[in-house]
């Protein structure tokens, strides 16, 4: 069965993020797309449901008050730990 994709835009607008929120994390390594990076100008990145319920984790920790350095703590954790 096939992963179903969702583009950057779609990925943010379902997080409830902007774009620029979304590229952000993306290049600073907060988190990757587990289907397709960019790979240089022009390339797209394709995010899976996963990536998405973890998107909206961290904008709920951000609403929370949680500094961006703390979640990226946590994450970072999270991901050494899979």
């Amino acid at each position: 069965m096939a992963k179903q994709s969702f583009s950057g835009s779609q990925a943010a607008q379902i997080a409830g993020i902007t774009y620029r929120q979304l590229d952000y994390w993306a290049r600073t390594n907060l988190i990757r797309p587990s289907l397709s990076d960019a790979k240089g100008s022009g390339s797209r990145r394709s995010y899976e449901y996963r990536d998405l319920l973890e998107l909206k984790v961290i904008k709920q920790l951000l609403d929370a008050g949680i500094k961006l350095e703390s979640v990226r703590e946590v994450f970072n954790y999270l991901t050494l730990a899979r």
